[in-house]
């Protein structure tokens, strides 16, 4: 504690200071000058007993630890949260290690599990499952090319019991996070593909088919590594490479069934019509980072129109034109009735 001589209210030099508590009081007017003051000496004080035990707390970056000595104590003590946080920012470095990622997402990733700890999102849990969690998070909000099932294959765990507990706390925390973008992959993707010299030209026409993808609505709803998968498909056979379906699902981690679907819905849009030349030649003001990026390149070089309307409107266009048609057969059907009905002869053209 400082040294203080005289209170600054009354200017009288009775200080009753009380080191267990941090705190010193005039004794003439109540003024209290002190309050927990943190002092970087350790004092102790002598029991009935005789037993020692130490004068205040043990203050630690953490937070409040008590001190406790005496028979079957030999010092500083920490309490479950702290020993909580402590393996938890152990498993977040370990992790992350694995996965590659940078001193700042560990950081970040630290900030979430303290939170986890302190709403308790931590009890009925492994550590190691919630630490995943909260790097994923914060892979998703730096927009790395890490995906829910590197964590899962990290943990030896299946992916939808790790994407239940995710969706479990983001609900807890409030947190909103962006659609996930399926550009964020291709280059990581096409790298595990052996193109060799052109991955690079690889990537950047799956680049652009994935932003004529996203213009045509076939991403809004679907997981990324399917529309990855069929992007670089049809990229490489764009650039002459032979790649099967079965290469293209192993390495995106989808089955066959669902990378024949999405190529399948390509197959419906206009630009599958079109020849590589006249494809490459749209694209033909665009950059890479243009068509990783909101897909830009794609929505400025075509117009909108009705077929590349999202599902829900096709669907609704349709059902509205089928209607019409509908009406137009009864209308012109009673026509029919009323003229023959007006020429004497019976209906349907019976005679």
């Amino acid at each position: 504690m400082s040294g203080i001589k005289s209170c600054p209210k009354c200017q009288s030099n009775d200080i009753d200071t009380d080191g267990a508590r941090g705190e010193a009081v005039c004794t003439n007017c109540g003024h209290v000058l002190e309050e927990c003051v943190i002092v970087s000496e350790v004092q102790f004080s002598e029991s009935a007993g005789g037993q020692s035990s130490v004068v205040g707390q043990f203050v630690p970056e953490s937070g409040l630890s008590s001190f406790r000595s005496g028979p079957g104590y030999s010092g500083f003590s920490k309490d479950s949260r702290e020993v909580t946080l402590s393996n938890g920012r152990r498993v977040i470095q370990h992790m992350a290690g694995l996965l590659r990622l940078v001193a700042h997402h560990v950081d970040v990733a630290q900030r979430f599990f303290q939170q986890a700890v302190q709403r308790n999102f931590i009890q009925g849990r492994k550590t190691h499952t919630v630490v995943a969690v909260c790097l994923y998070i914060v892979c998703r909000k730096q927009k790395t090319s890490h995906m829910l099932i590197d964590f899962a294959e990290v943990l030896q765990m299946d992916v939808y019991e790790l994407g239940s507990v995710f969706l479990k706390f983001t609900k807890l925390l409030h947190i909103k996070l962006d659609p996930i973008d399926p550009s964020l992959y291709i280059h990581r993707f096409a790298s595990m593909l052996e193109f060799g010299d052109k991955a690079q030209q690889v990537a950047l026409t799956a680049l652009r088919i994935v932003a004529r993808m996203n213009r045509d609505w076939m991403i809004t709803g679907r997981r990324p590594s399917g529309i990855c998968g069929a992007g670089l498909l049809i990229s490489s056979k764009m650039h002459n490479f032979k790649r099967t379906e079965a290469q293209i699902a192993q390495v995106v981690r989808i089955c066959d069934g669902t990378l024949r679907k999405r190529l399948n819905e390509f197959d419906e849009t206009q630009v599958s019509d079109m020849t590589v030349e006249e494809f490459h030649d749209a694209f033909k003001g665009g950059s890479s980072h243009d068509a990783a990026a909101g897909f830009r390149a794609a929505n400025d070089q075509w117009e909108w129109d009705s077929s590349c309307a999202p599902p829900a409107l096709k669907n609704n266009l349709q059902a509205e034109r089928d209607k019409e048609a509908r009406l137009k057969r009864a209308v012109a059907a009673a026509e029919k009735v009323v003229q023959e009905a007006a020429e004497g002869r019976p209906p349907g053209g019976i005679k």
